[in-house]
Formats: C-alpha cells, structure tokens, sequence
C-alpha cells in the first residue's frame, strides 16, 4: 500500500509540458490511492513514457519487462517506421510477453493483453498508427464539435491558459511575456546557467511573433542551414 501512495504522490507532482496530457493532477485518487478518468491519449502518455520511471524502484525482473513493453510501444507510435526496427519489434515481443506473464496474475489476461503480439504485423500492412488508431481522432472530433457549443460551455476554445490564476496582465512589449498570472509565493532568485540561457535565448527567437520579421529576412538573406548553425553554435 506504501509503494502505491508513493506512486500517486509521485504522479501528483507531475509536471507536463501544457498540451502534452490533461490534467494529470486530476486523475489521481489519493482516498483509494489509484489513477481514474485518464484519456486514451493520457494513457499512452503513461504507458510509453512514465511507466518505466514510475516502477523504476521495483525490482529488477519487474521493472525490467514494463521498461520493455514501454519502449515497445514507444517505437510503434513513433512517427516513422523502419522495415529494421519492425523486424527487431516482431522478434522480441513474444519474449515481452513471456516475461510479462511470469509477473502478472493470470486474472490480469485477457484477448487486449495479447493484442501487442499483432501489432507488429498490423504497422506492416497499415503503416504508422497516427493514421489508423481512434483517439487522435476522436480529440478532432470534440474540438470540431466545440465550434457549435455556446460560449458558456467550458471546452477547449474558450478554455484560460494553464497558467492564468486570475493575476493582472503584464504589460510587457513583447507578447510572449503578455499573460495573466502571480508569481509563486515561494519563488527563488537565482542565476541561469549558460546552458538555461542559451535555450531561453533559442525559445525568444523562435516564438515571439515580433522577432519573426527579422528571423524571416535572416533566412532570406543565408538560408535554412546558416539559421541551424547559428542556433546549433
């Protein structure tokens, strides 16, 4: 029971890049110490990325085949697919699942748990999932959807940004720099390092909208590859 609450604790604090998963704070049940109401995309989320750090104080012939059955699925939902890396995937799943059935009870098996054993075969014939699997549609589907609700129902068009706690808005000249929020109450002073400085610098140059005049007239003026080499320096 310590180890989930830990994992729950743990899954709590979590910190996400914003639109990379819902609310992850949201889904956890601290009373019964257990994770509920996670979106498919939240899921594969979860199992591709979080699960092997999750577990990864578990002993070794456990958290070996998850961190394993993580990285498959990784490789299958990445956006190419080589005839190498499918060979590779088909030839170790059914050692995944060997070891994975040598950990979880038998209860926990069913015809969706055997599912990865065809995946292999299906990229094959249909290519990358973004194109095939349902969830990446259905997240479409419901914004599209959002168009025709009325402007009192909370949905992803009119939703406040991640980060608007009903501050005042900055008055700052550059946009990016432009959004309603407080700082935190327990804030710290401190200096950036070279590298935290550089990729700031990176970030300004490529996101505010008032730059992109110059950085187009740059990439005129040297090409694409002179900009890579500038930012890669």
């Amino acid at each position: 029971m310590d180890q989930k609450r830990k994992i729950c604790e743990w899954f709590e604090q979590l910190k996400m890049p914003a639109g990379h998963a819902s609310n992850l704070l949201k889904r956890v049940d601290m009373e019964h110490e257990k994770l509920f109401g996670m979106k498919s995309h939240d899921c594969h989320v979860f199992m591709e990325t979080l699960l092997p750090i999750a577990f990864s104080s578990l002993p070794e012939r456990i958290w070996k085949p998850m961190t394993e059955i993580s990285l498959f699925f990784k490789d299958l939902c990445s956006s190419t697919l080589t005839e190498e890396n499918l060979i590779r995937m088909e030839r170790n799943i059914p050692i995944i699942m060997n070891m994975l059935e040598k950990i979880l009870p038998p209860g926990f098996w069913d015809v969706m748990e055997n599912l990865p054993m065809h995946l292999v075969h299906e990229a094959r014939l249909g290519g990358p999932v973004q194109a095939r699997w349902m969830y990446q549609f259905e997240r479409e589907t419901a914004n599209f959807c959002s168009y025709y609700f009325t402007s009192d129902v909370p949905c992803s068009r009119n939703r406040p940004n991640h980060h608007d706690d009903g501050g005042e808005v900055a008055r700052e000249p550059l946009s990016i720099l432009n959004q309603p929020g407080e700082g935190s109450k327990n804030r710290t002073r401190r200096h950036l390092s070279s590298m935290e400085f550089k990729s700031a610098s990176i970030h300004v140059l490529l996101n505010f909208p008032q730059v992109k005049p110059f950085l187009d007239y740059f990439v005129q003026l040297y090409g694409n590859d002179k900009v890579f080499d500038y930012f890669s320096t």
